[in-house]
């Protein structure tokens, strides 16, 4: 009986010791960190599937990875994720922690919603990311290789014609990869 109880004991404070939560703060309608041309929301999409955000510290032997969290790191976060996402719709708030007391723990803010997509600002965004770049290894002064990154246009430039996924120029000392 006696070793039942202090079983029972001995689970409880493991269980309080290593605990952890997720508190819905709230649900929102629309939230944003960005300024948004509300006159051109007829134009507007809303991205089919939702997108979670996140910004979370941990604590590792009293030592934390990071200062501060914040609400508008974990809305970015999530925004970044579809190209000329403005806004977040139908969004909830949570706040998650967990902690093994002394050795770790972790805290942070969590959003989930569907992006509100700008479509001029996808577009744009879609072709700064289809510019292809490449990487050029030149020997440097101290016999070491120094990076370059060029545009396709530099290159064509420079050795006359478009590489293959990689090419090698040897008697130049040139190396070049598609990055993109």
């Amino acid at each position: 009986m006696k070793k039942n109880f202090l079983f029972g004991v001995f689970v409880l404070a493991v269980s309080i010791a290593l605990s952890g939560c997720v508190a819905r703060l709230g649900s929102f309608t629309v939230i944003s960190t960005k300024n948004i041309d509300w006159s051109r929301s007829p134009e507007f999409t809303r991205y089919n599937r939702r997108i979670i955000g996140k910004d979370i510290y941990h604590v590792i032997v009293f030592v934390p990875t990071k200062m501060n969290i914040t609400i508008e790191e974990a809305v970015d976060k999530a925004l970044e994720q579809v190209p000329g996402g403005v806004a977040l719709i139908d969004v909830v708030l949570k706040r998650k922690f967990f902690t093994i007391p002394c050795i770790y723990g972790n805290d942070g803010f969590i959003v989930e919603g569907s992006v509100l997509v700008d479509p001029k600002l996808a577009l744009l965004s879609a072709s700064k990311s289809a510019e292809t770049k490449y990487l050029l290894f030149q020997p440097g002064n101290n016999g070491e290789f120094v990076k370059n990154e060029i545009s396709e246009e530099e290159y064509c430039k420079r050795y006359g014609s478009v590489p293959a996924s990689i090419t090698t120029n040897t008697q130049a000392g040139v190396a070049a990869k598609n990055i993109s």
